[in-house]
């Protein structure tokens, strides 16, 4: 989307922390609004891996600590934090995933916060006033505030788009704004209205396919609902994840890992069994392993430990990085004889 160069200059002027974009003290039409997003988006971090950064924003959708974000490598990270607008600090762990959409749910242990209550986009106007908050560029790193910034409403519209040389498994509705989101640290970040309701999840970098142009959007609060709806993995009985009593057969993928010993031995691929759930799935030798079925499998150790509680038959994702490129794939799991 080729933005006005005036629009452009007003929105990388208001990409600022909260309190230089909008003077509290004199208040002002967006002072509320402000203050809303900067006390309920939290900054996220956790491990990058080549292009990708270890850090982003996140959505507090729940007062006993639940989050939601977009998927990122930094999720693959065996120790995720999320830090409060206050600056406290918390560990944080991923619940659920949707690999279509590439937004996941993360759960903190904290209680009493405040939270989004979702609004109704569909009343969204071209035109209207709306407000991005996210910790773009890693701007604040404690208690400081995340940046915001001022632009409005540009329409609606089914997402085509690419993400580096792959296409982006979204195709559905998204928002789009002529505010700047397209950035570092943005993607998982709060898009509201200027009574500070939460309209819009601030999505993943990609690019169009179509002008080949960089996309500012945000999932609609409407589809960030229904994923909030659906049954978390971690609400599944963790007794259907395991193989049941006397089972002839035990969950296989057709990944052979280079097992070599050590104290760390990360999880790289040495071969795939042709014919395999992992071979028609696209794994190849020497991909990376980074997570399984939601888990992260930073070790040969932990990706047999999550592999072997899986379910035959079942379809789960496997998240892989190959050369500089982060692969997100579908296999079912297959099985062998014990």
């Amino acid at each position: 989307m080729n933005l006005p160069h005036a629009a452009i200059l007003a929105a990388v002027l208001l990409c600022l922390p909260a309190s230089h974009a909008q003077d509290e003290s004199a208040g002002g039409p967006f002072a509320d609004a402000i203050d809303i997003a900067r006390s309920r988006v939290v900054k996220l971090y956790g491990s990058g891996f080549g292009r990708e950064h270890g850090y982003g924003s996140g959505v507090l959708v729940s007062g006993d600590g639940r989050i939601v974000t977009t998927l990122s490598v930094l999720l693959e990270s065996p120790a995720v934090r999320a830090v409060l607008p206050d600056g406290r600090r918390f560990p944080a762990e991923v619940i659920k995933r949707d690999e279509e959409a590439q937004i996941a749910l993360l759960k903190i242990d904290a209680a009493d916060l405040p939270y989004f209550e979702l609004a109704d986009s569909s009343e969204l106007q071209p035109g209207d006033w709306l407000i991005a908050a996210a910790n773009t560029f890693k701007i604040a790193d404690g208690p400081e505030p995340i940046s915001v910034s001022v632009g409005v409403f540009s329409g609606r519209t089914e997402l085509s788009a690419r993400r580096r040389t792959q296409d982006f498994t979204y195709r559905g509705e998204v928002l789009l704004t002529d505010l700047i989101v397209a950035t570092p640290g943005s993607a998982g970040g709060a898009l509201v209205d200027a009574r500070g309701g939460f309209v819009g999840l601030i999505g993943k970098a990609v690019t169009s396919k179509r002008t080949n142009t960089w996309i500012n959007y945000a999932l609609p609060s409407e589809r960030v609902a229904a994923f909030l709806n659906e049954r978390s993995d971690v609400e599944d009985a963790a007794a259907s994840e395991q193989p049941a009593a006397g089972d002839a057969t035990r969950p296989d993928l057709g990944i052979v890992l280079f097992d070599i010993g050590g104290r760390e031995r990360p999880a790289y691929v040495e071969r795939v069994r042709p014919d395999s759930p992992a071979h028609v799935a696209g794994v190849r030798s020497n991909d990376l392993i980074l997570s399984l079925d939601g888990d992260a499998t930073e070790t040969c150790e932990r990706f047999q430990a999550v592999r072997d509680r899986l379910r035959v038959g079942r379809e789960v994702a496997i998240v892989i990085k190959r050369g500089d490129d982060l692969r997100t794939l579908t296999l079912t799991v297959g099985g062998r004889e014990r």
